[in-house]
């Protein structure tokens, strides 16, 4: 699994799509725009932290797990 270490190679979903969610519709832009980059910053972590620790024979077993 290769290390995303650019965040902006990450897609992320624009603000209309996080407003269709329920309890987001209400947000401003401003807002709606913080959340986006909090996600998308949460997830770059998240993945470089899998990706480093994981071995293939892991990964296979937690996506048994579910």
């Amino acid at each position: 699994m290769k290390h995303v270490k650019d965040i902006q190679t990450l897609k992320t979903i624009t603000v209309e799509e996080l407003k269709s969610f329920e309890g987001f519709a209400d947000v401003s832009i401003d807002e709606a725009q913080h959340i986006i980059q909090t996600l998308k910053e949460l997830s770059l972590l998240t993945h470089n932290i899998v990706s480093s620790h994981a071995t293939s024979e892991s990964i296979s077993k937690f996506r048994k797990a579910k």
